[in-house]
């Protein structure tokens, strides 16, 4: 591309873009979506949930699980403020970004869209690859060539991890790309609602939840932190049980 003034800054936090890593193995590339690509979390539970099923019909993680969001439903939009919500309730430590502001030491950046009727995508900001690095150096006589670009990438669900937006153009900003994917006999899909930049956590666990019943941390560094997460989960379910037994005490009595 072209030079442009613009640039989302990169911190050196920022995961390669490794397709390979994604894309190789059924078991992984099926099993897990956007959201977790997102978070750059390959989880072994979940593919080794695949590999006991034939069909491997086994559901991705979604965001608001963690934080007690209802399950997704095709009657309520997916709206920004929604997603948000979700997104930052079960990591308080992800942050609003904007494009030209830098994310914090141990963060990079990620896009989130929606298709308020259909569905919500995330992309994520990767590493400078080495073909980046000489194209910002000869295209960019006037500026810094020390100035790298890191282009976004993503993965729609179940498909493939691609550097590319719908009409094949590279991810520069994820604002201005193309994710119009309404295709005859093809996705009906035009995430046509932009969300916001966020910067998420590359150097400590995050909560990432599957269909109510298990919890994924990506490190075992993170272990203690989950028993945590899972004891105080389990606490403030029984304090309510407590609360409203009390009160249907009361209100017997009365």
């Amino acid at each position: 591309m072209k030079s442009c003034p613009r640039r989302a800054p990169l911190n050196g936090f920022e995961p390669k873009y490794e397709p390979g890593r994604w894309n190789d193995r059924k078991e992984v590339r099926v099993t897990h979506n956007c959201f977790c690509y997102a978070m750059n979390v390959i989880d072994e539970k979940q593919i080794q949930a695949c590999l006991k099923d034939p069909k491997c019909d086994v559901p991705f993680p979604q965001p608001g699980s963690p934080s007690g969001w209802e399950p997704f439903s095709d009657k309520k939009p997916k709206t920004c403020p929604n997603m948000i919500g979700r997104l930052i309730g079960d990591n308080p430590t992800i942050l609003p970004s904007a494009f030209e502001l830098g994310c914090p030491r141990g963060t990079s950046k990620i896009a989130l869209v929606v298709d308020e009727d259909q569905d919500y995508h995330f992309l994520r900001q990767d590493a400078p690859e080495p073909d980046n690095l000489n194209e910002n150096s000869n295209n960019n006589r006037n500026s810094n060539s020390n100035d790298p670009i890191g282009y976004f990438s993503q993965k729609s669900g179940a498909l493939p991890v691609t550097n590319v937006d719908a009409l094949g153009h590279k991810i520069f900003d994820p604002q201005l790309a193309n994710h119009d994917f309404n295709r005859p006999q093809r996705d009906r899909l035009n995430y046509d609602r932009f969300c916001g930049y966020f910067c998420v956590p590359r150097d400590r666990p995050l909560y990432i939840k599957v269909g109510g019943r298990k919890l994924f941390v990506p490190a075992a560094a993170g272990r203690a932190s989950a028993r945590r997460y899972v004891k105080t989960r389990r606490a403030l379910k029984n304090r309510k049980r407590l609360t409203r037994r009390h009160s249907l005490h009361r209100i017997r009595r009365q």
